[in-house]
């Protein structure tokens, strides 16, 4: 049996629609499957003289979309062009403020959702080539799929794993098939944020360095929080449509309201101190919703002298949504609590997320 092979290749697009195979980050995926297809065709209809009864005569081809999730491992950094982890979120939240730490030599990058991320002072008409390629046969090919949008992300944290980001995507079309990306180069193995490595808190004691939305750090000495695992799910309401411009491809991309939910199972308790989740199912009952979440994943790697290749995420105001406990007459009793995320008027976002690595631009 002929070896499988696999992996993503994603690039920048300098246009939508503009294949990018070049210059690409790398990207191991979890699980493997090629983005749905979707073409808007029909049968020829109208009077010409044909016997109608006995079937259309001609499939019209209209136009072409596709969509489909990808399920990779976070790191810090994709392998080649080490920007494209970044380029996921800026390409989901519309903006990206970078900057160097002059003191110690690594790149932070602040990601927030901005009105329009389609607007000419963000991503304007950028988007991304989502290179899949895999083995026909023994041989690797390129399946590039064009004008990519990130319309939905997921980071999900469980016990003795790495964490996990899933992306749904969208886009314009699948290109010509071609020879695969030639010898592809991965991150680094301790650029990878694992359970081990995960900080949590809660608590509004959350220090923000530099000026909002755009800071430059992000710490927090809140209650520690430690659940089985947790999940972030996040949303934009991104729609594409074809519009009358002459192409058969989506043309134009709408954003709906933000929207994300926090949730993890932790275990059902009322200690003496620090995260009680008896006292955050009983706020729920009584009515007193808002708290904040802060959830930093420090690799361990320097990044530059004297800080680290980091993914930090601020979640300054979480709703509680309830969800009973699970009582048990042996064992621990557990309790999945969830919480969405509102608009913050000091932090002016609902979700920031600030990435630290060696990266000068995403």
């Amino acid at each position: 049996m002929a070896d499988t092979r696999a992996f993503l290749a994603i690039g920048v697009e300098a246009a939508r629609g503009t294949k990018e195979a070049t210059t690409v980050g790398f990207v191991p995926l979890e699980d493997f499957a090629l983005p749905k297809v979707d073409y808007m065709s029909k049968k020829r209809q109208g009077f010409r003289g044909e016997e109608t009864a006995l079937g259309a005569t001609t499939e019209e081809r209209w136009g072409e979309k596709w969509e489909g999730p990808f399920n990779m491992r976070f790191y810090t950094e994709a392998g080649a062009a080490k920007g494209i982890m970044g380029s996921l979120f800026k390409h989901f939240f519309g903006q990206a403020t970078s900057s160097q730490n002059a003191a110690t030599g690594q790149y932070r990058h602040m990601f927030y959702a901005v009105n329009d991320p389609f607007d000419a002072s963000h991503l304007d008409d950028d988007a991304l080539t989502f290179n899949t390629n895999h083995t026909q046969s023994g041989t690797l090919k390129n399946f590039p799929y064009l004008g990519g949008r990130v319309k939905k992300i997921t980071l999900k944290q469980e016990l003795g794993a790495a964490l996990i980001m899933s992306i749904e995507t969208m886009g314009q079309k699948l290109d010509t098939v071609t020879a695969g990306i030639a010898s592809p180069t991965f991150a680094a193995e301790n650029l990878r944020c694992d359970y081990n490595n995960l900080d949590m808190r809660m608590g509004a004691t959350v220090t923000r360095t530099g000026t909002a939305p755009d800071y430059t750090a992000l710490s927090s000495n809140g209650a520690v929080v430690k659940p089985d695992s947790v999940t972030i799910e996040i949303e934009r309401g991104m729609v594409d449509e074809q519009v009358l411009d002459g192409t058969t491809s989506p043309g134009k991309t709408s954003v709906g309201e933000l929207t994300g939910k926090l949730s993890m199972t932790i275990d059902y308790e009322d200690p003496a101190s620090g995260f009680s989740s008896v006292d955050e199912f009983m706020a729920w009952i009584a009515g007193v919703s808002e708290t904040n979440f802060f959830l930093a994943w420090n690799t361990g790697t320097p990044a530059g002298t004297g800080d680290n290749h980091m993914l930090i995420i601020d979640l300054p105001a979480c709703n509680r949504l309830g969800g009973p406990p699970e009582i048990k007459r042996d064992g621990k009793s557990k309790i999945t609590l969830e919480y969405d995320f509102h608009y913050s008027a000091t932090t002016k976002y609902a979700i920031g997320i600030l990435l630290k690595n060696t990266a000068s631009a995403v």
